[in-house]
């Protein structure tokens, strides 16, 4: 059988060992890209579409098993196959942890090697055609872009807005629900453009402590508060020449929003018990899921603030209004996690389908991601309706539904968006667009 002409991946810091498989696989009619080193690697999978990756696990600096934790993270359908000259029970199993498919160890044959390439090309295969029960359900590689997936017009509208603005250093406001990937595309807009060499240092605002927010940012000298026992940089030295990403900006308080405006004006940092300001020369990429112009005019939020940060604007669009995407994500999801949990070949079935399509996705993305992981563990072959979260099962289009109250189907919604953010009132409250007061008098009714 001819092998299908394939863009293979090699990494392998032995010059001899990648010029062998190199040789060996153009005989197999396929085609190589070469690298000697992980940094290496992830440019040429940023620039180039990759089929399947073959890399050595033990290499100075970064090792195979970072790569692995990172193509399964950024480009989760290559398939990946490690190889090593240090065998060990070990080392196998955390190489598949980390989300490679198949091992080889070092010497091997000719044979060997396209065996286990074929098999991983087989998989590959298996798993697109096992998916594609639901007709419409087909890998087409043009529909993700560093991780953000869909072929919906928002989704084709939010990449090129991405592009436009990779290669400057303008300040990007993205605002978005929860679980509409606000992080996945300031890192998309970070690594896809020409300073994706450089720092990114994402910052969550909400979870650092109020007390401890200046000094987190803005580093502070030696003696400048009890406890300050030596000098330290904050998050924006660390982001110097690249990108700081600060999600959940609207928490921050006032003081820090004052010290924040003064680094988008000067371009400078002063660290906290310091006369000597610093330059910086970065990007800010802020995200909130908070109407951050109602804030600035109720006083929570600085106006001049405010539209420094909004120089350029992008809405991450929520779930429910990109249904077309569904499908897609479900791809993305199954044959991630099918690999993780170890059911590469993973189906869905019809009636879940509908089921799912059927939601309004409160929790969005990572709701959706949440679920496909859940009913992976709980299935065998296929994804039945018995393996969907209860929450997601009712009204079944299928059967009959009792007539209820108009209040009873508030309180069974109010109870379905509590289940998909996990319990979360203030973020229920939010999506239902009503407070926590409101939201607690109509469960108690």
């Amino acid at each position: 059988m001819k092998l299908k002409k394939e863009n293979i991946l090699i990494v392998d810091d032995n010059y001899d060992m990648l010029e062998l498989l190199h040789r060996n696989l153009k005989a197999q009619n396929f085609h190589t890209y070469k690298a000697s080193s992980v940094t290496e690697a992830i440019e040429i999978l940023k620039l180039s579409t990759i089929d399947l990756l073959i890399t050595d696990l033990q290499m100075p600096g970064i090792n195979g098993i970072e790569l692995i934790k990172y193509v399964r993270e950024h480009f989760p359908l290559i398939p990946k196959l490690v190889i090593t000259g240090f065998p060990s029970v070990d080392s196998a199993v955390e190489a598949v942890k980390s989300g490679a498919i198949d091992y080889l160890a070092k010497p091997f044959t000719n044979e060997e090697l396209k065996k286990a390439v074929q098999n991983l090309i087989d998989s590959k295969e298996k798993i697109n055609n096992s998916i594609a029960v639901v007709k419409s359900l087909s890998v087409v590689t043009n529909m993700e872009y560093a991780g953000i997936v869909g072929q919906s017009q928002q989704i084709v509208e939010l990449v090129d807005l991405i592009q436009r603005v990779k290669d400057n250093r303008a300040t990007i406001l993205i605002q978005g629900e929860s679980g509409t990937g606000k992080e996945l595309v300031a890192r998309a807009i970070h690594y896809k453009g020409i300073f994706s060499s450089k720092p990114f240092i994402a910052v969550n605002c909400g979870a650092i402590p109020e007390n401890l927010m200046e000094s987190e940012l803005f580093g502070y000298v030696k003696g400048a508060f009890t406890g300050a026992n030596e000098t330290r940089g904050g998050f924006f030295q660390a982001a110097d020449g690249g990108t700081i990403f600060l999600d959940e900006i609207g928490t921050a308080p006032l003081n820090v929003q004052t010290r924040l405006l003064r680094v988008l004006q000067e371009k400078e940092v002063c660290m906290i018990g310091s006369q000597k300001a610093q330059k910086v020369e970065l990007r800010i990429i802020a995200a909130t899921n908070n109407d951050l112009y109602e804030m600035s005019n109720n006083g929570s939020f600085r106006e001049d603030l405010y539209y420094r940060l909004n120089v350029v604007n992008i809405e991450t669009p929520p779930l429910r209004h990109r249904k077309d995407d569904i499908k897609l994500l479900l791809t993305t999801f199954l044959t991630k996690y099918g690999n993780e949990y170890n059911k590469p070949n993973i189906t869905i079935s019809d009636k879940v389908i509908k089921v799912l399509l059927r939601h309004s996705w409160p929790g969005n993305v990572r709701e959706l991601e949440n679920v496909v992981q859940r009913m992976i563990i709980m299935s065998n072959e296929q994804i039945e309706v018995s393996d969907v979260p209860e929450y997601l099962k009712y009204p079944m289009p299928f059967e009959k539904e009792e007539l209820k109250s108009l209040k009873d189907i508030e309180k069974a919604h109010i109870l379905k968006v509590l289940l998909a953010v996990d319990n979360n009132k203030t973020r229920a409250a939010e999506i239902l667009q009503i407070d926590r007061k409101t939201l607690r008098q109509k469960l108690d009714n």
